[in-house]
């Protein structure tokens, strides 16, 4: 079965209010996320983060795969189904400077144990992290360019071809010192 469009995640985050008999302000209240956003993510006039999403399925009481699948009774009656995501479905993240570009390839449902992204830095951008959870470890292969990584005290440059591997439950950095944009995929897993 082929999938031309992503999942209307307003519509299902509008229904799922209405089921709960949350008004707009009410569940803006309880997630965070501003009403206009809100508004705006169940007219279908944005697409809504990561993280606002965690925060409207926190709120109600839902998983976030759940919100996004697009799976129906018939598909599970055909049997397995290959599934594909559009590059134009892909969700990203940018870092405050506009410098990182975070492609999420990872399912939604695993983001709580393993995560990985398609990564590209350009020349002198940095991505900074604090310390995610207990155990934390990022895995780093580098497509193109040098990236610089930094954990604790201990610093590595990283060349294409290379893959970094490093604490990730304390402060640290991926750098390009270079003049030309630098590609590499990131897998983040954290124990459970």
């Amino acid at each position: 079965m082929t999938r031309n469009s992503p999942p209307d995640v307003g519509q299902k985050i509008k229904a799922l209010r209405a089921e709960r008999k949350l008004t707009l302000d009410g569940l803006a209240k309880a997630s965070g996320v501003s009403k206009s956003m809100l508004s705006q993510i169940e007219r279908g006039l944005t697409n809504p983060t990561l993280a606002t999403l965690w925060s409207l399925t926190q709120s109600l009481g839902i998983d976030i795969s759940s919100l996004l699948s697009e799976a129906n009774a018939e598909e599970a009656d055909n049997g397995p189904v290959v599934t594909v995501t559009k590059s134009y479905q892909t969700p990203e993240i940018q870092s405050a400077d506009g410098k990182c570009t975070l492609r999420i390839l990872s399912p939604i449902d695993m983001v709580s144990k393993t995560e990985w992204y398609d990564m590209r830095l350009m020349g002198g951008g940095i991505l900074e992290s604090e310390g995610h959870g207990d155990g934390t470890m990022e895995h780093l292969t580098v497509l193109e360019g040098n990236l610089r990584v930094r954990t604790g005290h201990d610093e590595q440059i990283v060349e294409a071809g290379d893959t970094a591997r490093y604490e990730a439950d304390i402060p640290h950095f991926i750098e390009n010192k270079g003049d030309a944009e630098a590609r590499a995929l990131m897998v983040v897993i954290t124990p459970q």
